[in-house]
């Protein structure tokens, strides 16, 4: 038989743990994290895109300097890996 153990933490618990890990500890969950999360953010840039167009005609200059913004913030979290 097994015995189960359910708890309920809130974020801001969550947040005090993850701040008391070691810097290895918090670097391996962040990279974690961002694998886990990137089709999401992916989604997110494109709904923006997708946004702006419905709301003006976009041009592919203002597309290019989205996807730069997009691609530098890619590149600064991912530096260094």
């Amino acid at each position: 038989m097994h015995n189960n153990i359910s708890i309920e933490i809130s974020p801001s618990q969550v947040e005090n743990l993850v701040e008391r890990l070691p810097l290895e500890r918090k670097l391996r969950l962040v990279r974690r994290l961002q694998r886990e999360t990137w089709a999401n953010r992916l989604d997110e840039v494109t709904q923006r895109m997708r946004g702006c167009i419905r709301r003006a005609r976009i041009s592919a200059k203002d597309i290019d300097r989205i996807c730069e913004e997009v691609k530098r913030e890619y590149d600064e979290k991912h530096r260094g890996h």
